[in-house]
């Protein structure tokens, strides 16, 4: 392999300025903007790179996907196949006065490079170019099959993504799947995620008046603001417990391997605490309860409200409407549409028939089994490549739609990449090291060529 992790180092300045040519082309799907151009850019890289290359249609008028598939050099016929999972929209930039640089500019600064995707995601996508490139013009091909399936709308909710797998799943089934991103945590060893949590989003409105009133009038005209902030108050008690008859139905418990995976991983706490500025943890969690509670609990969070006049002065008025969008995190093996439902019945047995839900998003959680081989693998390469042995989390907290490639396509799914807490993913001033992209590029390559030697 040393010749190539040589091509990769020599040809770093090459693999970038591609990365800059993804960076530099905006792709926020949540605004849906930039998609005139992006899916044409990210095929044009994947063919450039060696793949025969596609943008794919999405159904419900979605956001492209691209997809590239590149034969084994050798017996493709018989070869293992693999898939890296990417997507290349990405956030939205606001507060753009928070940026020192453009976040469409991709500029470097020392050894960081800044801009809006440059780690999540398209990064992870550049350092798996830089790896494909070095099989290419050092041995002449790759020794498995590649597959990459680059999406359009993950940081949008994936909301087309069933549909898509739906259609053309057999298309992108391979033997084993690296997913979006991986890379080091704070200790700066190899840390690894084998799952994620799934999410419903949902928009709940109340209205109550015709129009806006005079806030003299509260004295006699209900207000839309109480009546919604009355309906929310009966999902979650202050103890933290979800009251929704029937939520925790189905949650399947860990296994004794994933309990020890979590109690080995390091106490962020500390930095948690500065990094939000605050002086405790709900319920006063703390250790190895405060890393099971992250990991294996789903939660219910109001993430916005709106109602009336919110600038500045003030206007005596009451609202004719009250809105709130909340987000829900699962966990195996609760499905978001059934909570859904069993959200409506809790609304209606309270006496709040006249809340309306409006669905924002749904994904299944999904989590691989820590003691399968594909882990192991990715694992023992890792601990070659960085020269520690990686952290190991069952899930991350946050969402992704693993479900549809893991289960629905089943798939085994590792995590490889150029991430790191510094990063400041979906945040102002996004960026990675030509350290991090190195090492994952290294560690990509490595995994490609452990799995056509090793797999089956």
């Amino acid at each position: 392999m040393n010749e190539i992790y040589s091509h990769i180092e020599s040809h770093v300045d090459e693999s970038i300025q591609q990365l800059f040519e993804l960076v530099r082309q905006p792709s926020i799907s949540t605004q849906k903007v930039g998609f005139d151009k992006a899916p044409g850019v990210m095929k044009e890289l994947l063919e450039r790179n060696g793949f025969d290359a596609e943008i794919v249609p999405v159904p419900n008028d979605g956001l492209p996907t691209v997809y590239g598939y590149m034969a084994a050099s050798e017996n493709p016929e018989t070869a293992p196949t693999l898939l890296f999972y990417c997507h290349y929209d990405v956030q939205p930039v606001d507060p753009l006065d928070l940026w020192d640089t453009d976040p469409f500019e991709p500029t470097q600064v020392g050894d960081r490079l800044y801009g809006r995707g440059m780690s999540d995601d398209k990064g992870n996508i550049g350092a798996r170019l830089a790896a494909i490139r070095a099989f290419i013009d050092e041995r002449g091909g790759v020794p498995c099959n590649i597959k990459m399936f680059c999406e359009g709308e993950e940081e949008s909710g994936s909301i087309n993504l069933p549909d898509l797998i739906a259609e053309r799943g057999d298309d992108f089934k391979a033997d084993a799947c690296i997913w979006e991103g991986g890379g080091r945590n704070l200790n700066d060893d190899p840390f690894m995620y084998l799952g994620l949590k799934g999410v419903l989003g949902v928009g709940l409105s109340v209205r109550m008046l015709s129009g806006d009133a005079h806030s003299s009038y509260a004295a006699i005209l209900p207000s839309a603001a109480w009546r919604l902030l009355r309906a929310l108050q009966t999902i979650k008690d202050e103890d933290e417990n979800i009251l929704i008859d029937g939520f925790y139905d189905g949650i399947t418990e860990p296994s004794p391997e994933a309990i020890a995976a979590v109690e080995a991983l390091p106490d962020d706490a500390p930095e948690w605490l500065d990094t939000f500025g605050v002086s405790g943890f709900v319920k006063g969690l703390d250790g190895e309860d405060l890393r099971k509670q992250l990991t294996f609990q789903p939660t219910a969070n109001i993430a916005g409200l709106d109602s009336g006049y919110q600038d500045a002065g003030l206007k005596t008025v009451l609202p004719a409407e009250a809105k709130a969008k909340m987000d829900f995190r699962l966990v195996p093996e609760q499905r978001p549409y059934d909570i859904v439902e069993k959200l409506r019945k809790h609304l209606d047995k309270h006496g709040f028939e006249d809340v309306e839900i409006e669905v924002l998003g749904a994904v299944n959680p999904y989590r691989t089994d820590l003691n399968s081989p594909w882990v192991q693998l990715v694992a023992e390469t890792a601990e070659e490549i960085y020269g520690r042995k990686p952290v190991m989390t069952p899930n991350m907290a946050g969402t992704g739609p693993m479900f549809d490639f893991g289960d629905t396509l089943g798939m085994p799914i590792a995590t490889s990449g150029i991430d790191h807490p510094s990063h400041k993913i979906h945040a102002p001033n996004e960026n990675i090291t030509v350290e991090d992209f190195l090492l994952g590029a290294k560690h990509a390559a490595l995994i490609i060529e452990r799995f056509a030697r090793d797999w089956g």
